[in-house]
């Protein structure tokens, strides 16, 4: 069952172990984005593997261009469609902590940025580094690798088989820290599953 759909995978969440969905549906295997074009796919991994300087085993994607339908919890089986976003992880322990000293380093320099950009700065501190990720591209004048980061994703869309679509990255310290995200939006999916049928 590659590509499950929103009843099955419903169903899945009540019989099977969590972990084992994550791994062999969620982090692993060709996305369904890509299910028509897997050379694509390989494209995609390869130019941010060449722009990033990491492995391209290094990047997967996730969400809605992984399964065939939206796994947030507000919005769960959402369908993916042909102008939907592609949301790619990006592995790096080294990128990871660079990004993070950035923030921790900020200081007075925090006071200077624009609103927005505060505004994303508390929201990683509260949330985001928590969960073991950094979304770099909202992060500009913050951390360092943010205009390289944001050029990177946004120049992916001159690729004609990425053409039209936003394709969005997320920066995790490791794959454990990638399973274990999407493992609490799984429960916060249960959750809601739950209280929808109660």
């Amino acid at each position: 069952m590659p590509y499950p759909s929103k009843d099955e995978f419903s169903e899945l969440l009540d019989s099977r172990d969590h972990a084992k969905i994550v791994e062999e549906l969620l982090v692993a295997g060709l996305p369904f984005a890509f299910r028509d074009s897997p050379a694509d796919y390989d494209t995609l991994r390869v130019t941010l593997s060449a722009a990033l300087h990491l492995p391209a085993d290094a990047m997967t994607v996730v969400g809605s261009g992984r399964i065939g339908f939206s796994l947030s919890p507000e919005k769960y089986g959402t369908p993916f469609l042909p102008d939907s976003d592609l949301d790619v992880v990006v592995v790096s322990a080294e990128l990871f902590d660079i990004a993070w000293f950035d923030l921790l380093r900020l200081g007075r320099k925090y006071f200077s940025l624009e609103k927005k950009v505060q505004s994303w700065i508390d929201t990683h501190k509260e949330n985001h580094i928590f969960f073991g990720f950094i979304v770099p591209d909202r992060l500009p004048g913050a951390v360092a690798i943010s205009p390289a980061w944001f050029r990177t994703f946004k120049g992916l869309a001159r690729n004609p088989s990425l053409a039209g679509r936003d394709v969005n990255g997320r920066l995790y310290r490791t794959w454990d820290h990638v399973r274990v995200h999407q493992l609490y939006s799984l429960r916060k999916i249960q959750q809601g599953l739950r209280t929808r049928k109660g």
